[in-house]
């Protein structure tokens, strides 16, 4: 397979260079991006004055929750929604690329919430890579976002009548039917990342709320290391209508008010989950609440509508305040990577796992060995602000195509 350098991966790499060439090299010398630091508590240990903000975002960062330092101020935190079967997974190396696969030779139809968001784009790309090493013929679906359209493409792919179907929801009560449709159909399905709101079939889900937990527990080491006493006022750009997404700023906000238990929760704005609408919420948010200096974006499109709203208002700069999120998409590890950036906390949402969890997962379900009670709870990964994990986090979630 050829693959293109994008402009986007290069401006990366230029920075993963000039952190590593110019700032000492003390980013590559931390730790993996699996292994926690050595300290107990992230933040305990002031870091030294001359690192650069990346640098020290990297210095206080752990892969292990924390414990609140004043249990009161995460009492009224909500525990995890997203979930009516729990966060266990069925046994078995969900992650291996078997020799051979039951996908072999057949239709396969795979659909994606929005193919502009670079999550989606990437499991698009791994499902044709896994097309062309297993030969099975695979056509994608673009939900683009739009309940409608998801509607239609159900209809379009029942009236395909593939072999079997990895379908990504919308919205977790509309899942529901359109699973027993296809079903209906006599079409095997699985569905991924969003889960329905009954176990209609097997699925691939996220414990997003784990995740973020530690990312906000790395945010708030990282504010009190940076910015010490000064009262964090925090601002949400939100898109609360799916429990997936309340779990993912119930997590940020119980990890980081376990560091900083005197921060305060100031306003939340709906973002739609897209940039063109989460950068007028993040302006409208800032514009009304010039005192925030903390912004958690429920993904990374609203992270980025939030760091376009930061450099309009002339307030974009790593001594602003912290910016955290999840996904991981190439953009946001330019930002995390970027000295000069407020986005210092990130939990990977990693579409090569998703995409080989989910080819597994419907391999055995035409092979009749897994139903509706099959699931894969998938904890999304902490990305280390270090050119090592930040380079190997890209190469294996966003190559180059």
């Amino acid at each position: 397979m050829v693959r293109k350098r994008s402009a986007l991966a290069a401006t990366l790499a230029a920075i993963l260079v000039a952190v590593a060439a110019g700032c000492g090299g003390a980013a590559t010398d931390a730790p993996p991006a699996t292994t926690a630091p050595a300290t107990a508590q992230p933040g305990d240990t002031a870091p030294p004055a001359e690192m650069n903000a990346t640098e020290l975002a990297a210095s206080v960062w752990s892969n292990d929750p924390c414990e609140p330092k004043d249990p009161a101020a995460v009492a009224d935190v909500p525990e995890p929604v997203d979930t009516v079967t729990g966060f266990d997974s069925a046994p078995g190396d969900w992650m291996a690329l078997p020799e051979t696969s039951p996908l072999t030779g057949k239709r396969i139809a795979v659909s994606v919430m929005g193919l502009g968001q670079p999550f989606f784009g990437a499991v698009a790309g791994h499902w044709k890579d896994l097309a062309e090493r297993y030969d099975f013929d695979l056509k994608i679906y673009d939900g683009k976002f739009d309940a409608g359209t998801v509607q239609t493409l159900v209809d379009d792919i029942i009236a395909d009548n593939p072999d079997g179907v990895a379908f990504a929801p919308l919205a977790a009560d509309a899942a529901v039917p359109q699973v027993e449709k296809f079903q209906a159909a006599g079409i095997p399905v699985v569905t991924y990342n969003i889960q329905p709101a009954q176990p209609v079939a097997p699925r691939v889900i996220g414990f997003d709320y784990q995740s973020l937990l530690i990312t906000g527990c790395n945010a708030g080491a990282y504010y009190n290391a940076k910015f010490g006493d000064t009262p964090a006022k925090i601002g949400i750009v939100h898109y609360s209508v799916l429990p997936q997404v309340q779990d993912r700023a119930n997590g940020f906000l119980k990890g980081f008010l376990s560091q900083v238990p005197t921060a305060e929760v100031v306003a939340v704005v709906e973002g739609g989950a897209v940039i063109d609408k989460a950068l007028p919420a993040a302006s409208d948010l800032l514009q009304k609440n010039p005192e925030v200096n903390v912004l958690f974006g429920i993904n990374n499109d609203s992270t980025l509508g939030i760091i376009g709203a930061l450099k309009a208002d002339n307030k974009y700069s790593s001594d602003w305040g912290v910016t955290a999120s999840i996904d991981g998409s190439l953009p946001a590890v330019t930002e995390l990577m970027n000295p000069d950036s407020p986005w210092k906390a990130e939990s990977g949402y990693p579409p090569y796992d998703y995409a080989i969890q989910t080819f597994n997962l419907l391999g055995a379900t035409l092979d009749g060995k897994a139903d509706k009670d099959t699931q894969i709870a998938l904890v999304p990964p902490r990305i280390q602000p270090t050119t090592e994990a930040a380079k190997e986090w890209v190469d294996t979630q966003y190559p180059e195509r």
